[in-house]
């Protein structure tokens, strides 16, 4: 059965009156300032070096090197599937064969990018995650779907320290079929001009969900709508170009509407529904039980490839080496000095 306190408890959180639209105002004066975006233009981190492969002597004094620098520095034991905020690729020749040299290069070609995130959740409290983000379930129309956000503490390497879980139960009952989450209206809002879309670094459980920006304040404005899959329990990154968000109303296309107004994002959400958009059924969408985690949402632009540095473990390999990257077609330089990392900067 229908419960008209959850429609009354959504409008509330959002501050939404029937009649008189957003009230914001109010919720100032009451003291519940809006969120705030960053004024001014949004900045990414400085770029990394990514040490790769087991941690060999070598890669641990290059590693030495870069934190004395205070350069920023990880070590991963795989390629990651884009190259984000990454600078250089380090490896130890010593333990690479030439097959595992050109799967490497190979992951070269994989997209550059560099991201600025906008809303992360590691070091936030679950007080704070619980004022930004908000339900908006089917149970707003008659439905009986149920969903939340909630922060979750991550075990590095292989989740994020901090991240938001949106889950719940979706069911098609009632009519119903969607369950979503939305952050209250950011003021100022997000301006993110300059940047080709928006990246999200996510885990989810193979269905297929929304991700929905808006640039208007109102409860019901036009939201720009960008469906993605995801790899059941797999940390992936996820790029939507601002130019893949389509103007929908209620999942309905608007082909005359305007573009999102990217110097003016308001709004973020998260949507599981059974529909695309114009009534076509999503097609990986299952009923029941549900689960998206998210690390980050961020903005992302391309960014030229990273130089690979080889530390060869004797001047004499370094020869062989230098004659199988140099038809490779990818920025490199190859090195003795472990601690050389720091001044490298190209072949």
């Amino acid at each position: 059965m229908w419960n008209p306190l959850r429609l009354i408890e959504t409008l509330s959180f959002f501050a939404e009156v029937p009649l008189l639209g957003n009230v914001t105002w109010l919720q100032s004066l009451l003291g519940m300032p809006l969120p705030a975006a960053p004024i001014g233009p949004i900045a990414p981190p400085p770029p990394q070096t990514l040490l790769l492969g087991a941690a060999t002597p070598r890669l641990q004094t290059a590693q030495a090197a870069l934190v004395a620098a205070q350069q920023p520095v990880t070590l991963e034991s795989q390629p990651p599937g884009h190259w984000v905020n990454t600078q250089r690729v380090v490896v130890d020749l010593a333990t690479v064969t030439a097959a595992d040299l050109a799967a490497l290069v190979a992951a070269m070609q994989r997209p550059a990018l560099t991201v600025a995130p906008l809303l992360r959740f590691e070091g936030l409290s679950e007080a704070a995650v619980a004022s930004l983000w908000g339900a908006i379930d089917d149970g707003v129309m008659g439905g009986v779907s149920q969903s939340g956000l909630t922060l979750q503490a991550g075990l590095p390497p292989t989740a994020p320290r901090g991240y938001g879980r949106f889950a719940g139960q979706v069911s098609t009952a009632n009519s119903g079929g969607f369950a979503s989450v939305r952050t209250r209206n950011f003021e100022p809002p997000f301006n993110l001009q300059g940047w080709q879309g928006v990246w999200l670094w996510l885990r989810g459980d193979g269905q297929r969900y929304k991700l929905i920006l808006r640039d208007r304040s109102g409860w019901d404005s036009v939201a720009h709508c960008a469906s993605f899959s995801t790899v059941a329990e797999d940390w992936q990154g996820v790029t939507v170009p601002f130019s893949a968000l389509q103007p929908t109303f209620r999942a309905r296309t608007l082909p005359t509407a305007d573009p999102l107004q990217v110097q003016q994002v308001c709004s973020f959400q998260l949507m599981l529904s059974k529909f695309e958009y114009n009534g076509v059924l999503n097609p990986q969408f299952q009923p029941g039980a549900f689960h998206l985690d998210v690390a980050d949402i961020a903005v992302y632009h391309p960014a030229p490839s990273p130089q690979l540095v080889a530390i060869a473990p004797t001047p004499e390999a370094l020869q062989p080496w230098d004659s199988a990257l140099g038809t490779a077609q990818v920025p490199y330089q190859i090195l003795t000095d472990p601690a050389a990392v720091v001044a490298g900067t190209g072949a």
